[in-house]
């Protein structure tokens, strides 16, 4: 295991940065047979760029797990999610697949879009909160039927 303090990551793909990660404490646990993994702890803050470098939104949680297996993240305590143009996702926990782009949880959810408050439990999202479908929704619409 290789633990680092104060981290800053970047990480891409054909050259290109997609995310910038800070975190309090970095725990690699990536040589681990059983479960390769990496633990963000203190803080975890997700950076999403966009072709040019540009910050798209945030993520943000008190911790992540990184599943080295299959590229999910799953996210625990007071977990935000601000896209630009004021869309954002609050829960407990959930986990960010990072190869379909989708966040999922059944945790309790509330999700602001374009101004509206929408809560409920259990929730399935694009990562960039373009679609989502929540399980058990419960609040307050107002608008056409």
């Amino acid at each position: 295991m290789v633990e680092q303090h104060h981290v800053r990551l970047v990480y891409s793909d054909s050259g290109l940065a997609k995310i910038r990660v800070t975190a309090g404490i970095w725990e690699d646990y990536s040589s681990d047979e059983e479960q390769p993994r990496q633990v963000f702890r203190q803080g975890f803050k997700v950076e999403i760029l966009d072709a040019q470098g540009r910050v798209t939104g945030h993520l943000t949680a008190q911790k992540a797990v990184r599943r080295m297996s299959d590229q999910v993240w799953v996210l625990t305590g007071d977990v935000e999610v601000v896209q630009d143009g004021g869309n954002a996702l609050y829960t407990d926990a959930m986990e960010w697949d990072r190869v379909n782009q989708v966040f999922r949880s059944e945790s309790n959810v509330r999700i602001i879009d374009k101004g509206e408050e929408v809560q409920g439990k259990g929730f399935e999202a694009k990562e960039d909160l373009s679609q989502y479908t929540i399980f058990a929704v419960s609040g307050h619409f107002e608008g056409q039927d």
